[in-house]
Order: structure tokens, then sequence, then C-alpha cells
């Protein structure tokens, strides 16, 4: 019958929320803001966007995303998250879900331990890149948008080094 892609996100996700306490975190999303930053309503409306995912997974997901979350607010390593101005501009959820989500993301830029950074539109050379990926200690994943599929990568020295020149040309995160 296929990949149950509703419930590999399910265990990608808790995965990674394994991860989250040990160390240091990268994560960079050109269409959304990542993960571990998004508010229930904002990850709700991604997450349902798709249609590829079952409604209880959808709300096991945010679960498991606020806890990751809430591991975030108390974490000691650093987080390093860059996210693209577009992300930021595409209305989610309409204008209450996006003025929730960017009030948590300058109370999470605030954290001492968290570096969040803008990738402005107009790049000059221009930083592309289409899929999400986050970078722990562990192991490197890539997560396909809108299909929730999160591949583990063996060999993570081009995704150190692409994280590098998109932290590079980003900015700090300010309203």
């Amino acid at each position: 019958m296929g990949v149950d892609v509703s419930g590999a996100l399910v265990k990608h996700q808790r995965n990674l929320a394994l991860d989250e306490p040990h160390g240091q975190i990268r994560a960079f999303a050109p269409s959304t803001v990542p993960a571990p930053l998004q508010t229930p309503s904002y990850a709700r409306t991604v997450l349902t966007a798709s249609r590829l995912l079952r409604p209880e997974h959808v709300e096991e997901i945010i679960q498991i995303r606020m806890r990751r979350q809430r591991l975030l607010i108390d974490a000691e390593h650093p987080r390093t998250y860059v996210v693209t101005e577009t992300a930021l501009r595409r209305p989610i959820g309409g204008v209450e879900t996006m003025t929730e989500q960017h009030l948590l993301l300058l109370a999470l830029a605030e954290l001492a331990h968290v570096t969040l950074r803008v990738l402005p539109e107009k790049q000059d050379p221009p930083v592309i890149w289409s899929c999400a990926f986050t970078i722990t200690d562990n192991a490197t994943t890539v997560e396909a948008i809108p299909f929730p599929l999160a591949l583990p990568i063996r060999d993570t020295r081009h995704y150190l080094a692409h994280f590098q020149d998109l932290l590079h040309a980003a900015h700090p995160y300010r309203l």
C-alpha cells in the first residue's frame, strides 16, 4: 500500500524531540516558520494543508512541537534558526495566526541561546534552497514540504556548509 506518511511524520517529530535537549540545533525552513518555533494555530494550518495527515496525527504532532518548544525555551544549548522573509510574509492561517506567530518569534529571539535570522527575499547572489532541514548533533534530516517526509542524511558536510551560507546572508529577526 505504500508509506504511511502520517505515521512517519509523527515518528520523525518524536525523534527530533528526543534530540532537542542534548546539543546544538540548526534549522532552516524556506516556506514556513521552523517547526519548533510554530504556534499551535500556525502548525495546524501548515500540517493540514497537505491533506496527507490524519487529523489525529495532526493534533499529536502539534503536541510534540509544543513540547519541543518548551524544551527550546528551557535549553542550555545553542539553537540557530534561519527563516525566509517570504515565510514571514505568507499569510498562513490569517492575520490573527500570523500576529500570534510573530509575537512568539519576537519572544524566542530574545532568549540568549536562540539565534533567529531572516533570509531576505532579495539576496544577491540569491541563496536558493527548496526544502527544510534540521541539523542536530546526532543527525541531519531533510523535510520535503508540503509532502511530510523526513529523510535522514548521513553525510552532513554539505548541509552544514549551506547552513553557514544561509546564516551569513540572513539578518537578525525584527518586526
